[in-house]
């Protein structure tokens, strides 16, 4: 197996972080080529006019589920100052995820919500994400990108370029969860 995709969390006592080649690795077996960061910034000249929207989608989904709820919430309901105090984080991550280039802020981004995913002993007591269970997380990944379609079918462009923008959109999706749960899985509850 090629070393750039041998991970072993139980090497260290911290997440660790792909290098260069590993992330290529993961991206070519997402099939996303350099076609989809093209269409990718043509869908974020889209939704980034739409970041609040998209956010307002997500939220709905997320205290429908009860499930997803639950990691939203404190003494049993909806914590709306956290969810609040998330809203600029959310949207900062679409708008690097929707522009970023091969520089390191969106890599940056992602490194700092791997941190909350994969706290450490300086987290907040407060904030302290309960375990993640992994299903949860990887299966959000549809609804976040169904919540750009509607903004990216009424661009004006035709469909077939609509087509490929969405497929980007949930491509860089899937990368950034990909980045999410690659530093330690065992972090994360299998059940």
């Amino acid at each position: 197996m090629n070393d750039a995709l041998r991970h072993n969390p139980a090497d260290s006592g911290s997440p660790s972080t792909p290098d260069a080649q590993t992330l290529v690795s993961l991206k070519r077996m997402l099939l996303f080529t350099h076609e989809d960061e093209e269409y990718l910034l043509m869908a974020g000249n889209i939704l980034l006019a739409h970041t609040e929207e998209i956010l307002d989608a997500w939220y709905d989904h997320i205290l429908r589920n009860n499930y997803l709820a639950h990691y939203f919430t404190k003494n049993g309901a909806p914590d709306a100052d956290y969810l609040q105090r998330l809203r600029p984080h959310f949207r900062q991550w679409v708008i690097d995820l929707c522009s970023r280039g091969e520089g390191n802020d969106w890599w940056q981004l992602e490194e700092r919500i791997v941190a909350q995913l994969h706290p450490g002993p300086e987290v907040d007591p407060v904030n302290e994400l309960p375990s993640t269970y992994l299903r949860y997380l990887s299966t959000f990944i549809y609804p976040v990108a169904e919540a750009g379609r509607p903004f990216l079918g009424d661009s004006g462009y035709p469909p077939q370029t609509t087509a490929r923008m969405q497929q980007a959109w949930f491509k860089a999706i899937c990368f950034s969860v990909l980045l999410w749960i690659y530093p330690s899985s065992s972090q994360f509850t299998y059940e």
